[in-house]
């Protein structure tokens, strides 16, 4: 079922139908939320939160020509792992703490760690801004139109950040990068 039409049965009040959106969305907002705190717990728990208050404010969704589910549960993400930032430093840059890590324990993908350090060094160099819109863009393969709505900048704003950052990064990490994405 398409996910405006689980949603308009929702805002009808058949809530039971959430629950084709969570398991539409759970492994990659977990994934998406895991790539920001680097702790499974936390992720969890985080996890928990977003799809908890997505079904608490089902009726703040709009369904009109431009919704989309996806960027909604990504955006609710977002805020929960800035808030929880929020409260466990708030003397900290925020950002910082959202870098992705690089955990890995077989030896046969030493040599992956290696060139994802490389892209993850070279990903720290570039404004954090448009770290994020270049990882939601990649990692989390969100649509242009899905990365404006969690970023609140505009659809060709996000296009020529991601599409800058790709000619700066050279060949072998791009090709890296979509290798990570088929791991």
């Amino acid at each position: 079922m398409e996910d405006l039409k689980i949603m308009q049965r929702c805002l009808d009040g058949q809530l039971e139908y959430f629950w084709k959106i969570y398991e539409k969305y759970i492994d990659k907002i977990y994934k998406f939320v895991y790539l920001k705190t680097t702790n499974k717990e936390l992720a969890e728990d985080i996890v928990s939160d977003v799809f908890i208050s997505a079904l608490n404010s089902i009726n703040s969704f709009r369904i009109d020509e431009t919704s989309s589910v996806k960027s909604w549960i990504y955006r609710i993400a977002h805020n929960k792992v800035i808030d929880y930032y929020r409260t466990f430093k708030q003397t900290e840059d925020i950002w910082d703490y959202l870098d992705m890590s690089v955990q890995t324990d077989n030896a046969e993908q030493i040599d992956n760690k290696d060139k994802l350090n490389e892209v993850l060094q070279y990903l720290n160099t570039i404004k954090k801004e448009q770290r994020e819109i270049l990882i939601y863009r990649i990692w989390d393969d969100l649509s242009y139109n899905e990365i404006s709505e969690i970023t609140w900048k505009s659809v060709d704003n996000c296009k020529k950040i991601v599409s800058r950052q790709l000619k700066i990064i050279s060949a072998n990490f791009v090709i890296f990068i979509f290798i990570l994405i088929m791991m």
